[in-house]
């Protein structure tokens, strides 16, 4: 069924420019072109490309998940904690009758700087529960099991909106800020900075495995049995900045001798630039090896977990 309003949102507010002011995002330059522009957000790391299609809606989809795309409407709905048409459309009311942007505005918009706010985003996890499951996590394939292991105490917790909360800690475990994760919603803490999500470290820890995102570490846990018991996790939600990496760099300085470094990445593109970037950091550092574990036929790790769990459900003996 037509609705006039929507059809507005999606043809007459420019989707660039809301980005730009709305979020944060930056416009590449080198990278865009008139008819399609590069967006990143240097503060999740999030890249996507937005363009207006012939029929005058605006349209995007992000480099980093595939289940964010859409129009203007699709692009809130992913951003807003608990959000619902009804407060996309009083969102953007608001945004109803801005201009279009001249072609040369697309090219100098100026960014407005996140704006970081530790204590906001300490109390923010404070306030969210601790629990052993959650509804959206069993969805992904999570048992109860793997959630409640000590050695991922403390790094998730649930908020009043059943969102999940991956914490980020630096080197230190100071909290820095956290992934926020629902049914296609991924969205980092606004006034905090990825550093990475980190499991518990044991002493007798044999092997980092490092995934791309919180869930596919706890799948790669979950999956490896017996032997995963021995290593120890750590995600960089999405592609790593440089202050990442030199994190990681600092991590892999403090392993134990004859630890190996896992690249439990995704089986794409996107996967195997972050291989060679973690393999050439890790080879720095003589008392460590390094391997790659992906998929054979699955993207990620959480895929193989849920076809698992599929197949084990439609055994006979299940």
């Amino acid at each position: 069924m037509h609705d006039d309003e929507l059809d507005r949102f999606k043809r007459d507010i420019p989707l660039l420019r809301y980005a730009v002011e709305g979020y944060g995002y930056q416009r590449d330059k080198r990278e865009s072109s008139r008819a399609s522009h590069v967006l990143r957000h240097p503060a999740t790391g999030d890249k996507i490309i937005v363009r207006p299609n012939p029929d005058g809606h605006w349209t995007y989809f992000s480099v980093r998940d595939d289940r964010d795309s859409g129009t203007i409407v699709d692009f809130v709905l992913a951003r807003m904690c608990g959000g619902s048409l009804g407060r996309v459309r009083q969102e953007l009311r608001q945004w109803l009758g801005t201009p279009r942007p001249a072609r040369d505005d697309w090219t100098t918009r100026v960014y407005l700087p996140a704006i970081r706010d530790p204590r906001a985003v300490a109390e923010a996890f404070a306030a969210a529960r601790v629990v052993d499951t959650c509804p959206y996590l069993e969805a992904r394939g999570l048992s109860r099991e793997t959630l409640s292991d000590p050695r991922f105490a403390g790094t998730w917790r649930v908020d009043a909106r059943g969102n999940v909360l991956f914490a980020h800690r630096d080197e230190a475990g100071a909290l820095t800020g956290f992934e926020i994760k629902n049914r296609a919603f991924t969205r980092f803490s606004p006034g905090g900075i990825k550093t990475a999500w980190q499991s518990a470290s044991h002493p007798d820890d044999r092997a980092l495995v490092i995934t791309e995102s919180a869930i596919d570490g706890l799948s790669h846990h979950e999956l490896g049995g017996e032997e995963a018991r021995r290593y120890r996790y750590l995600s960089t939600a999405g592609a790593p900045s440089p202050r990442q990496l030199a994190l990681l760099e600092r991590i892999f300085a403090g392993l134990p001798p004859g630890s190996v470094v896992i690249a439990a990445v995704d089986q794409d593109a996107a996967g195997t630039k972050l291989v060679l970037d973690i393999e050439r950091r890790a080879r720095l550092h003589t008392h460590l090896s390094f391997r790659r574990d992906s998929p054979a036929a699955d993207k990620d790790w959480n895929d193989v977990l849920q076809r698992s769990v599929r197949e084990r459900t439609r055994s006979p003996g299940a």
